[in-house]
């Protein structure tokens, strides 16, 4: 496991953290933690107890979260990080509240396995070597429908804008600018956002950092979009494909390494597509991923590589310094565990000196079977239960993810799976009732 931040460090950044609670009057403070599925979970503390919390003396019961610990009471340990404090932007003159995002630990305080951050953590240590300076950029896709009164949310939107457009009576383009501020307001560094294809379709973008500031800041977004899209009668979702007929939302991964790896990036690309059938299963965790994996609105389904490409697994542009593009994730899974296995493929391309073949000219969807099979250029998984048995046959990706969180995310996985598979649709009602 990682080694956490050094006593003194730690130290510092703990009375920083409670000068800053105390000059802001902080009432609360939320510590925010994931489950191995990427659902933000959190503990509410006075900031009476503040101090108690930043030295690990908040625990909760781990039986209760998804793929912590199973079939039994375990309390675990709530670890911030105090680079993470922030004020909630919408917080009150009278309530101000505030935020710590946390790793887990055991009782012992030994880092606990299970942990999504703590396995980034460890990602990130173990591709020292190999990956020395890499950084993360992010382009994070979204829709805003309208808030209506249902079961399961509203996919209704009055927008009718796509790329780049701008409406001046588009409550969309309004939330959207004050996702972006309230990021800004709580130290989240934001690179632009713009209108995106289809109508209620929305990109915000991250710049260049280390990838665990890129997790925390998309986990940030997930959670700030919710609350300011419903302050304004909408509702955010990053659900990969909320409507057949419009384009899906992804999660396009911008990879940057310092010079002196420059030259090893043909392995790196190499690494992504050797490994792309298991990064799936990660990186489009949900059943409905695999609705956005489809030959459409330049959504990636080859196992290839472009420099130009938009439908390409992996987009390497021409520019200066040069940088590599994952193009498949989504922004629905868990965030921590999605950059661990990428980081993991990357550095695996480097010791094994994988070549990713020739770039691909032109788009993927034009590729004929018969040349795939002589390029041998393979076909993304079509479903997540596909995806599964990738992952199952790729020990580099599951020792990405640790023996822990590879079993949990599995079972969840599966269950999840067999319970859409058992499910009636629409569709067969549509397709079946009166027909047969």
């Amino acid at each position: 496991m990682p080694s956490p931040p050094s006593d003194s460090r730690r130290a510092a950044g703990k009375r920083e953290v409670l000068r800053l609670a105390k000059d802001r009057n902080v009432k609360f403070v939320r510590l925010s933690f994931v489950d191995v599925l990427g659902v933000a979970k959190n503990v509410s503390v006075p900031a009476t107890e503040l101090e108690a919390a930043l030295e690990g003396k908040v625990t909760f019961d781990g039986g209760s979260i998804d793929g912590f610990v199973r079939g039994e009471e375990l309390d675990m340990v709530l670890r911030p990080d105090p680079t993470t404090f922030a004020l909630y932007p919408w917080s009150t003159p009278e309530m101000p509240e505030a935020r710590l995002l946390c790793d887990i630990a055991m009782p012992d305080g030994s880092p606990f396995e299970g942990c999504p951050r703590t396995t980034l953590r460890r990602a990130i240590e173990e591709a020292k070597g190999p990956l020395a300076g890499v950084t993360a950029a992010l382009e994070v896709e979204f829709y805003l429908f309208e808030a209506l009164d249902s079961e399961y949310g509203s996919t209704k939107t009055a927008d009718v804008g796509s790329y780049f457009d701008f409406s001046a009576n588009d409550r969309g383009e309004d939330a959207r600018s004050a996702i972006v501020a309230a990021l800004q307001a709580m130290g989240v560094s934001v690179a632009s956002s713009h209108h995106e294809h289809s109508p209620g379709q929305h990109e915000i973008d991250f710049p260049h950092s280390d990838p665990l500031a890129a997790a925390d800041a998309l986990l940030t977004l997930r959670s700030i979009a919710k609350h300011v899209a419903a302050a304004r009668g909408l509702e955010a979702t990053f659900m990969p494909k909320p409507l057949e007929d419009r384009a899906g939302s992804g999660l396009h991964v911008n990879f940057r390494v310092s010079s002196e790896q420059q030259p090893e990036m043909l392995y790196m690309i190499g690494g992504l597509l050797a490994h792309a059938g298991a990064l799936t299963a990660v990186c489009n965790s949900t059943v409905n991923s695999y609705k956005r994996l489809v030959n459409a609105w330049d959504a990636p389904i080859y196992t290839v590589w472009s420099e130009r490409s938009a439908n390409a697994l992996v987009r390497v542009p021409r520019q200066d310094p040069p940088q590599l593009e994952m193009r498949s994730p989504d922004a629905a899974g868990n965030p921590y565990l999605s950059l661990a296995v990428l980081l993991g493929a990357l550095a695996d391309g480097i010791d094994q000196h994988r070549l990713p073949g020739d770039p691909l000219t032109g788009s993927t969807y034009e590729l004929a079977e018969r040349e795939r099979h002589e390029r041998g250029i393979g076909t993304l998984p079509k479903s997540l239960r596909q995806a599964i048995s990738e992952l199952d046959n790729d020990p580099v990706i599951r020792a990405a993810l640790g023996d822990h969180i590879y079993h949990a995310f599995r079972d969840a996985k599966l269950e999840e799976y067999e319970r859409y598979r058992r499910a009636v649709h629409p569709w067969e009602h549509r397709a079946y009732l009166r027909l047969y």
